[in-house]
């Protein structure tokens, strides 16, 4: 999120914003408790405070008193619902700083679970990428991390899915992904127990063959996000526009992962990123892409 864009507070949705909590009595802080757990709900588990913001969006900043005061009637409130704060990032308002807090609630029985299917043409490194973000592991230009997620010997060997397959991706409480603190990153019950959200990754075909297998691993799944892999050395051709197009008409909401950046020179990079923001805004797409260029415009 870009603090410089924040607009007017909506009554709707997860994100709140606090100018400063200072000495609360019992009656404020029930109504923040109360408030709290609407934005919770409102974001299935998950909300977004952004401290030191005015309710039309203006950065005001808080001091170093006023800050940690408004933490620590955050904290008592969320203890209250069962929710955990975490300091997403800092920033600099007119009078002090600004920081935004994700907050959790706490895991009781089963965690946040988000859905989303991989797309993206033959060989756009969807497989790889998976097996790269739930081991930890970086691949060796080989196919070693796109063989911890292929299922069977014929896609090893052709390096190419045909089937469905699952993998899941757990964060903790305080955001950290659970799966590189395990014996084995890829044990779906140690990471679905340890974890307080998680991200089921559904790995699909890409070649046009398989494409019934792939609407099915789609279609079947309620897929929360898509996430559609686009190399960087070849960009959107293939199914990959007839994916996106399923993705369209589904109204699912698409993320696009630009993979194999390092086989690309820089300037079929950008030609490639250009194309793809310009595909995204035609008509009967209508999408307004944004582009994520560092940590702080991503949350997870």
């Amino acid at each position: 999120m870009d603090w410089r864009s924040l607009t007017e507070e909506k009554e709707e949705g997860n994100i709140e914003y606090k100018l400063k909590i200072v000495s609360p009595d019992e009656d404020r802080l029930e109504r923040l408790a109360t408030q709290m757990r609407y934005r919770l709900r409102e974001g299935g588990g998950e909300a977004i405070y952004e401290l030191g913001v005015s309710n039309d969006g203006l950065l005001i900043g808080l001091s170093e008193h006023e800050l940690k005061e408004s933490l620590k009637w955050l904290s008592e409130a969320a203890k209250r619902i069962g929710a955990k704060i975490t300091i997403l990032r800092e920033g600099k308002g007119k009078k002090g700083k600004v920081v935004e807090l994700l907050i959790r609630m706490v895991k009781e029985d089963f965690p946040i679970y988000v859905m989303v299917p991989v797309l993206g043409n033959v060989d756009s490194g969807k497989s790889t990428t998976i097996g790269v973000l739930c081991s930890g592991e970086l691949d060796n230009g080989s196919g070693l991390a796109r063989s911890k997620v292929l299922r069977y010997l014929h896609e090893l060997k052709t390096g190419r899915t045909s089937s469905i397959s699952s993998h899941l991706l757990g964060f903790s409480e305080n955001g950290e992904i659970v799966n590189y603190n395990l014996a084995s990153p890829l044990d779906e019950a140690e990471i679905f127990l340890n974890s307080s959200k998680v991200i089921c990754f559904v790995d699909l075909g890409g070649h046009e063959r398989y494409l019934r297998t792939t609407l099915k691993g789609v279609t079947g799944r309620a897929p929360d996000y898509i996430m559609l892999c686009i190399a960087a050395n070849a960009g959107l051709i293939g199914t990959a526009k007839e994916h996106l197009g399923i993705a369209t008409v589904l109204r699912i909401p698409v993320f696009i992962v630009l993979t194999k950046i390092d086989m690309a020179p820089h300037e079929v990079k950008e030609r490639i990123l250009s194309e793809v923001l310009h595909i995204l805004k035609k008509p009967g797409i209508s999408k307004i892409p944004i582009v994520v260029n560092e940590i702080d415009d991503a949350i997870v």
